[in-house]
């Protein structure tokens, strides 16, 4: 489904939802000054990357061309990359041809793609942070991943955090089924991609 096919949800409403499904009160701001709303505040940025780098959404995946870095990698690949900081990568899918070999590491250039390719484009997931972007489906599990981050924090409850981390899961298997059936190839759901994280 696309945004506009529902009410447009927004960082405050995801946060309202997944304190909702905790039995708490909803905030009306990121920034009220009640500690529920710092939490959410404090939590929120890292849930939202956190669900985006666990699927190849349709609505996040981004093409680009690669910048070759005039420094090259001490050894093992050729060639060195600078990766798109806008919208910024959060995880490399892949680059032009499927049997391309390539690696991704930080270095003295910050983020790069290591490969023997004196090209590089690549399909990568972006951060997307306008939420007037998010599939419907992504809406819904992002609101589950908050849930299950704040349940703790919010309840003190390690029971009710688990079991909001199991309906995370579960959201998450629908959406990848549903959100697969978009044109995006099943088969690259798989332990083979490079996953950059933080």
């Amino acid at each position: 489904r696309l945004p506009s096919e529902d009410i447009m949800a927004t960082e405050v409403s995801i946060c309202a939802n997944a304190l909702r499904k905790l039995g708490d009160d909803p905030i009306t701001s990121l920034t009220d000054d009640t500690e529920r709303a710092r939490i959410c505040n404090a939590l929120y940025e890292p849930a939202r990357d956190a669900c985006l780098r666990s699927h190849p959404w349709n609505f996040a995946i981004t093409r680009a061309t690669l910048a070759q870095l005039s420094t090259t990698p001490t050894y093992e690949y050729a060639y060195q990359y600078a990766l798109p900081t806008d919208p910024y990568c959060l995880r490399v899918l892949s680059m032009e041809y499927e049997d391309y070999i390539f690696t991704v590491e930080n270095s003295t250039d910050g983020r790069v793609l290591l490969t023997d390719e004196s090209t590089a484009k690549i399909k990568y997931i972006a951060r997307i942070t306008d939420t007037a972007l998010f599939d419907t489906l992504f809406v819904d599990t992002l609101t589950a991943k908050l849930s299950a981050e704040l349940a703790y924090p919010i309840t003190g409850s390690a029971s009710l955090q688990t079991q909001m981390e199991k309906i995370y899961q579960q959201k998450l298997s629908e959406a990848r089924s549903i959100d697969g059936q978009e044109g995006f190839p099943t088969d690259l759901v798989s332990e083979t991609f490079t996953d950059f994280r933080k």
